[in-house]
């Protein structure tokens, strides 16, 4: 019977295949989202690159796997179609991207909200407060998403990206750090 690894083992594993570069990822991350608060327009450009380059890539990807198939339907060409047609929609038309971003966010945070709504209930003796306080402001930012569409989109996607990245890269500090206190 084989015997499980203990906590320490797991931890410094861990801490040798991820500790290598999460400082530098973290100080990258932070960097770049002081970047996008400094340059918003900037950071959605970039964040709707990003994502049409994903929807290129993926469009690529499962065209050659169709052609390796021999498909001959047009529901299986359709896929890598409408991933490539959204893409390049995306590229020739960031400023219709960028919008198409700021309402996938506005739904984000609607649901977001109505689970911190939900969750204010389950937790009424801990935390009830922040779930709740947490749920305004989801509500606030899906407000603003909707009423600023589709030019504010612009500023605030590079914005909500951009304070995204300067948590995880804060995130990532702490976690690296609670990771080296703890295999000590």
């Amino acid at each position: 019977m084989n015997e499980l690894p203990s906590i320490s083992t797991i931890v410094d594993a861990e801490l040798k295949s991820f500790g290598k570069y999460s400082v530098f990822i973290a100080i990258l991350l932070i960097l770049i989202g002081i970047g996008g608060l400094i340059a918003p327009v900037i950071l959605s450009v970039l964040t709707a690159g990003f994502i049409a380059g994903i929807l290129i890539i993926s469009g690529v990807v499962w065209l050659v796997h169709s052609y390796k198939l021999h498909q001959h339907h047009l529901a299986d060409w359709l896929k890598p179609l409408i991933l490539l047609t959204a893409g390049a929609i995306m590229v020739a038309l960031p400023a219709a991207g960028i919008a198409s971003i700021a309402l996938l966010f506005v739904f984000y945070f609607v649901l977001d909200a109505y689970r911190n709504f939900t969750q204010s209930r389950v937790y009424s003796a801990h935390g009830r407060g922040w779930f709740i306080f947490s749920g305004i402001i989801d509500i606030f930012i899906a407000i603003l998403f909707i009423v600023t569409w589709p030019k504010g989109s612009l500023i605030l996607v590079g914005i909500v990206v951009g304070v995204n990245l300067i948590f995880d890269g804060i995130i990532l500090l702490v976690v690296r750090s609670s990771m080296r206190g703890s295999s000590k």
